[in-house]
């Protein structure tokens, strides 16, 4: 899977999605101050303005310049494409109407913000090159789900799941690997049962398979992440 992220790839994400939001906290309470006590329909400070394009032009490079490669290509995609846009926003500033250009920038802004967002809460829990801790974060995050059900998930038998929990030395299998980043996805808006059932129900987005029945099939392992981050987007996270 391409878009499996390494352990400072993830760590390089977190602190660029904590950046952003603390840009934005900063513009918006700059924003408010550069607007008390102005009574024009669009209060702003010219200053504010200047200063607003210069930071949000050294924010979308840095952006760019430490988003990992390894993140998901549609992800990736979407991130360069807000980028993008809240520059064209930028550089077509109405001096007579800037808050519309700011608004545009920041809705932008929050966008990557959501997408890198997504992209973490998309990693397993646990060590990704070790079957048996990936095993174990994953069984964290759907407590109360039984061996059985995990065993049917990973396509193994419950004596196998027991032995991967104990093994920290085995590499996981590219379905294990599937399962955990599927939870990973889905586990915030939903309960565990909830995650397990999600697994088989038949969906139209996967020629009327349900995901358990497609796991093993590198074909439809994009397409059943992007069930899953739509079934996450419909339920709330």
């Amino acid at each position: 899977m391409p878009d499996l992220l390494s352990k400072p790839e993830q760590e390089q994400l977190e602190r660029l999605e904590g950046e952003i939001e603390q840009w934005q906290t900063k513009l918006h309470k700059e924003l408010a101050s550069s607007s008390e006590g102005t009574e024009s329909e669009h209060p702003i400070d010219s200053a504010y303005v200047e200063r607003f394009r210069e930071t949000a032009q050294r924010l979308s490079s840095q952006v760019h310049k430490e988003v990992p490669p390894d993140i998901d290509p549609q992800a990736l995609a979407e991130i360069r494409g807000n980028i993008l846009d809240g520059l064209e926003a930028l550089q077509q500033l109405d001096k007579g109407r800037p808050l519309e250009s700011v608004d545009r920038f920041l809705v932008h802004a929050e966008a990557v913000r959501h997408i890198i967002r997504d992209a973490l809460d998309g990693q397993p829990s646990g060590d990704e090159a070790d079957a048996g801790r990936l095993l174990a974060g994953l069984m964290e995050r759907l407590p109360g789900v039984t061996r059985k059900e995990l065993s049917e998930l990973l396509g193994v038998s419950d004596r196998q799941v027991q032995r991967l929990v104990k093994d920290e030395s085995r590499p996981p299998s590219a379905r294990l690997l599937l399962v955990a980043r599927l939870v990973a996805l889905l586990w915030r808006a939903w309960t565990p049962r909830g995650v397990v059932a999600w697994f088989y129900r038949k969906r139209d987005d996967l020629q009327g398979q349900a995901p358990i029945d497609v796991l093993d099939d590198p074909a439809f392992e994009r397409d059943l992440m992007l069930a899953a981050r739509w079934g996450r987007a419909q339920h709330g996270s």
